[in-house]
């Protein structure tokens, strides 16, 4: 597939979980941040200095339940369960397109069931180490 060019559709993006797409997703997102340190002394004249901190990042996504999702609620549940990093992928999967990875822990899993309505799940990732950003071959 040629690569996407202008503005992207969300729905190009998913998350995926060692090369597997999270099955029935309806919202993704990743979020990148850059803490600061204080660096104030008494020589910054009652200025607050800072320098430069830790980097962190973050997936979060939403689906709908599914029991026989190829891959969903249920194996993020095993995921949680067994307490151990997993391989995370933000990406349109589309050759020569850059995407997102990183080994990371998954934090939160919740389950919504709302009468008469379709029952969804969330979950969040915590990085742990570096986002990777590269173009898919």
């Amino acid at each position: 597939m040629a690569a996407i060019t202008g503005p992207v559709n969300g729905t190009s993006f998913g998350i995926y979980i060692g090369g597997t797409l999270i099955a029935k997703a309806t919202s993704s997102s990743l979020s990148r941040s850059h803490g600061t340190r204080d660096a104030t002394s008494k020589d910054s004249a009652g200025d607050s200095e800072s320098l430069e901190g830790l980097r962190e990042w973050s997936i979060e996504g939403e689906g709908l339940f599914a029991f026989d999702s190829a891959y969903g609620v249920v194996d993020l549940n095993a995921v949680l369960q067994t307490r151990t990093a997993v391989v995370v992928r933000f990406s349109t999967e589309t050759t020569t397109d850059q995407y997102w990875n990183g080994s990371a822990i998954l934090t939160e899993l919740s389950v919504d069931s709302s009468t008469e309505e379709t029952v969804t799940y969330s979950y969040s990732f915590q990085g742990t180490g570096p986002l990777n950003f590269t173009a898919l071959t």
